[in-house]
């Protein structure tokens, strides 16, 4: 089978070659109409239904990854149903040089099965002569020979015209030509003759690139579209209902929204994108797999000057949109030389001008991704440092400038570019976290002779933004325990990493530490650090202190991000009985009007804000609003690469589509809550998608368990998800377990839950105000009752039973 460039890269589709009753096929089985093309195959089953078409061509146009290679190969089948016959190659899959390389490719098949009486007819110098183009049928001719000279040549499209004229009397012939814009010079001049000439009972099918093609073929189709000798069909891009029915399952909504986006209507690079890496926020950078639907795009580099191959490697090296004067640096050439390189790239549609004037980029990420993976590793450290040098010469933003020096070996002697990349990665912490670690490991390096624990400490920070969980614990917990700096910041994302891992007691003894050693008028640190500790508590299952749900209404000045968090912190935690800042309803429509005003930036350094108000609505039945705002947080989350929140998002997302009967959404949201626990290694919150993944398992497709089954007998919540508080009966007490520990009070069932958990005879007397003394006689009880020995066998028979909250 030929190799089909648009089958690939957009529909995966191989293109009916010769008369047999084969079907084109994709990697997952038989081609399918083209999703979303109804208004196209419409009108090509018209022009097929009508005892003559009208016109001796069918064009297909349209920019890569559109889809004109599956529309062919549904036209193909539709014309076989109809009793044609259809011969099929594409441009591009012959070698180089070859004169009607694309018809001699398509005919081979059909030639081969023809018989001496069926060429008899041809005089010994034509048939010579197609014998050299076409090899099927070298067998009856006298001589093989290629025309020389203008009048052979047009003696041969006349027998080529005879030829297909021939193949088309028993059945109509349709000769489907894909990649047109790749075809050889001949190939063009004999679509052009086939067009003033046409062969009785047969259509020529092609597709092609508009922006790709050659002159003569622009010149060709144009002219044919304008006197009406063909049917023109411009394939635009697909509406997002469309494309969404494209990929080979679903996706959640903010992934699928993300790649939407980037696809930009175009199916092929819907279905490459989502290939190329499990989830849209890696699929830009991610590398490449054995099953890469990018890896054809290495042909359009294939026949590239070594100019242009030059200009699409610096090209590479460079942020978009660029300019050739930065390009002609990175590139080590004139400026005049690029700017030729560039016009090549222009030409084969690589690059595309830019929205500002004088700049470029690539046409879309994956052709991109594939002219830097064709570059020398050592020949991109170069262009590295020659764009960093040009910028910095320009006087360009830190970000700009940090790109390449990110990418090179910075020494101790270059102060400048330190600062640069301090600078740099200040400033997109927020916004792409992973490229502000890269930029402060590049710093922190051992050849950069810098160790600011200042730096360290925002290492950290930028880690456990971007998931690196572990790496950003050992490094807080090194760089803080030097005692070199105090930053109280730090220590609340050092038990935020704590959290997420699961160590919520030693999270709230960091957080309680921390408290201890603020300074008076520390207002807004003090108020942040007990909206830590009050969402530690809530996402460990434990009651909150009354004093520290009081500490936090007692906040007055805090920004609105803040001030949002800590009333929906507070909703969560008072219960049925309100509090004295207004009862749960009214703080949450306070947190929820404060939650909407936050604009895009402030949204996303505040990830934990919508989380929570997302929470507190779903808790008072706010169903809808709750799922907006959580969608909200994936999208940045997504967007910029805040790894460190996803997994809570989507679990909390999929409980809630779960209440609501939506299994399948919910199932959705659990998978991609495991993958990105597993992204950022948390068996925590690996745990908490396992048991969302479980409970939608045991709904089945009719969604949660009916009610009065044991499985709902503690309320619509059986199991928690991360951060979830145990549920309660109306009077306040956890549904008691079927078995011996039913026979706990309240508290001894409350302390058996720390145990389990993992938590100290101190850290369960914190959180339950009480007395360690106390809790050492609560246990003793406990132990009695149910005939234990040892706190090991307690917090497996708590596992057993679900954790007394199921």
């Amino acid at each position: 089978m030929p190799t089909r460039e648009d089958t690939r890269q957009a529909d995966h589709t191989a293109a009916p070659r010769g008369p047999s009753d084969s079907r084109p096929t994709t990697a997952d089985g038989p081609a399918r109409a083209p999703h979303g093309r109804t208004r196209e195959l419409a009108a090509l089953d018209r022009l097929l239904d009508q005892d003559d078409p009208g016109v001796p061509l069918i064009e297909v146009r349209g920019d890569p990854w559109m889809g004109k290679s599956a529309l062919l190969g549904a036209l193909g089948e539709r014309a076989r149903d109809r009793g044609w016959t259809v011969a099929a190659a594409a441009g591009g899959s012959v070698p180089e040089g070859l004169p009607f390389g694309v018809f001699a490719d398509a005919l081979d098949e059909l030639l081969s099965s023809l018989g001496e009486q069926s060429v008899s007819w041809f005089c010994p110098h034509h048939l010579s002569w197609l014998a050299g183009i076409f090899p099927a049928l070298s067998w009856h001719a006298p001589a093989v020979a290629l025309p020389a000279g203008p009048s052979e040549r047009h003696h041969v499209l006349h027998a080529v015209r005879g030829l297909l004229g021939r193949l088309g009397t028993r059945n109509r012939l349709l000769l489907v030509l894909d990649d047109m814009h790749l075809a050889d010079e001949a190939s063009v001049l004999l679509v052009q003759h086939l067009l003033r000439h046409p062969a009785p009972r047969v259509v020529l099918a092609l597709a092609h690139r508009p922006r790709q093609n050659q002159q003569s073929l622009r010149i060709l189709l144009g002219e044919a579209a304008a006197a009406g000798r063909s049917a023109r069909l411009e394939l635009a891009p697909l509406p997002d209902e469309d494309m969404s029915g494209l990929l080979p399952r679903p996706l959640p909504p903010a992934h699928l929204r993300s790649l939407l986006h980037a696809a930009q209507g175009r199916p092929g690079l819907l279905r490459a994108l989502a290939l190329s890496a499990p989830w849209a926020e890696d699929a830009p950078d991610a590398p490449h797999s054995p099953a890469d639907p990018s890896m054809p795009l290495l042909r359009e580099f294939r026949g590239l000057s070594p100019l242009g191959r030059t200009a699409a490697h610096a090209a590479a090296v460079l942020q978009e949109p660029f300019d050739t004067g930065l390009l002609a640096q990175a590139a080590q050439a004139g400026e005049d030389e690029v700017r030729a390189g560039v016009d090549e790239l222009l030409r084969r549609d690589i690059l595309r001008p830019g929205t500002l004037r004088g700049t470029f980029r690539f046409r879309d990420p994956l052709v991109r991704r594939t002219a830097q993976d064709t570059a020398g590793a050592a020949w991109q450290l170069g262009a590295h440092a020659r764009a960093a040098a040009a910028l910095r010469d320009r006087a360009a933003s830190p970000a700009r400038v940090a790109w390449h020096l990110g990418h090179g070996a910075l020494t101790g002697q270059d102060g400048d570019g330190v600062r640069i990349l301090q600078e740099a990665a200040r400033t997109v912490l927020w916004q792409r976290p992973d490229r502000a670690a890269g930029w402060l490991r590049a710093v922190l390096g051992p050849r950069s002779g810098t160790d600011d624990p200042r730096q360290r400490l925002r290492l950290a920070t930028a880690l456990a933004l971007s998931g690196e969980l572990t790496e950003s614990l050992a490094l807080f917990d090194g760089t803080l325990a030097k005692g070199s700096v105090v930053h109280p910041d730090a220590e609340l994302w050092r038990a935020r990493v704590l959290c997420l891992l699961g160590r919520h007691g030693d999270a709230a003894d960091l957080l309680e530490k921390t408290a201890a050693n603020l300074a008076p008028d520390a207002c807004e640190v003090r108020a942040r650090t007990t909206g830590a500790l009050l969402a530690t508590c809530l996402e460990a299952g434990e009651r909150p202190r009354p004093a520290l749900v009081e500490d936090a209404g007692a906040v007055t000045e805090a920004d609105q991000a803040l001030q949002a968090r800590l009333l929906a912190l507070r909703s969560l935690a008072s219960g049925a009985d309100g509090t004295p800042g207004g009862g749960p309803a009214e703080l949450v429509q306070r947190a929820a009007r404060l939650a909407d005003g936050l604009g895009d930036e402030p949204a996303r350094r505040s990830l934990d804000t919508l989380y929570w108000v997302a929470r507190a609505e779903s808790a008072l039945g706010r169903d809808t609003a709750a799922l907006g705002r959580l969608e909200r947080a994936l999208d940045l989350a997504l967007r910029h690469r805040l790894r460190y929140v996803v997994p809570q998002l989507a679990t909390e997302a999929g409980r809630i589509l779960l209440a609501r009967g939506d299994t399948a959404a919910a199932l959705l949201h659990a998978e991609h809550a495991r993958w990105a626990a597993e992204r950022i290694r948390s068996g925590f919150q690996a745990d908490a998608a396992g048991r969302l993944r479980a409970r939608i398992d045991r709904s089945g497709p009719l969604g949660p368990p009916h009610a009065g089954t044991a499985e709902d007998s503690a309320g619509p919540e059986p199991e928690p998800g991360p951060g979830q508080a145990p549920q309660l009966l109306p009077q306040g007490r956890p549904a008691d377990p079927p078995t011996g520990l039913g026979r706990l009070s309240e508290r001894e069932r409350e302390i058996s839950v720390l145990v389990s958990k993992g938590r100290t005879n101190q850290q369960i007397a914190r959180a339950l105000a009480l007395s360690p003394k106390t809790v050492e006689t609560y246990l003793a009880r406990v132990f009695k009752k149910l005939t234990l020995c040892s706190r090991a066998q307690l917090a497996a028979l708590v596992g057993m039973e679900g954790g007394l909250t199921g």
